[in-house]
């Protein structure tokens, strides 16, 4: 399996979370899948920022390696802010949906354009070296999500009351 066949698998693992969070109209989702989506997602934005940014420099250029830059920061900034909000409240409910729809895009983008072009620029050698590279820093970034309890939970006193 090659990078980008290896970072697609973990692309659509993290909108299943996504998609795990849709559990009825209107409903809040549990605050373990919630934890689970962040986790997957800031895992996602920290692999992408390491690794493919620098590709992105090299084949694409500094124009459109900012543009994806951005869309990482965007990330960013909403997981920080769901964070801040009480789970369910409407507030949350904008960021978490705003979130879904900033991944789906930059996921799509990753798949169709820029993946096949960053393949079909890096050496078969590379591109092992690059299978390495992501698994060493995907098992360093877990331990430091775990050693620091980056993990996201849900602070309970923030949590709305299910009504």
């Amino acid at each position: 399996m090659g990078p980008f066949e290896m970072l697609s698998g973990k692309q659509w693992e993290l909108l299943e979370c996504f998609a795990a969070l849709e559990s009825g109209e209107g409903e809040v989702p549990s605050a373990e899948r919630v934890e689970r989506m962040l986790e997957a997602l800031w895992l996602h934005v920290r692999l992408t920022e390491r690794h493919v940014q620098p590709l992105v420099v090299r084949v694409e250029g500094h124009a459109r390696a900012l543009q994806e830059a951005e869309v990482l920061l965007t990330l960013h900034e909403l997981m920080a802010e769901l964070e801040c909000f009480p789970r369910g409240s409407p507030e949350w409910f904008a960021r978490l949906g705003a979130m879904e729809d900033a991944a789906l895009a930059h996921v799509r983008s990753l798949e169709l354009q820029l993946f096949p072009r960053l393949a079909s620029a890096l050496a078969a050698h590379e591109q092992a070296d690059l299978v390495r590279a992501l698994a060493a820093t995907r098992e360093t970034l877990w331990m430091e999500m775990r050693r620091t309890r980056r993990a996201f939970r849900a602070v309970p006193e923030l949590e709305m009351p299910v009504q």
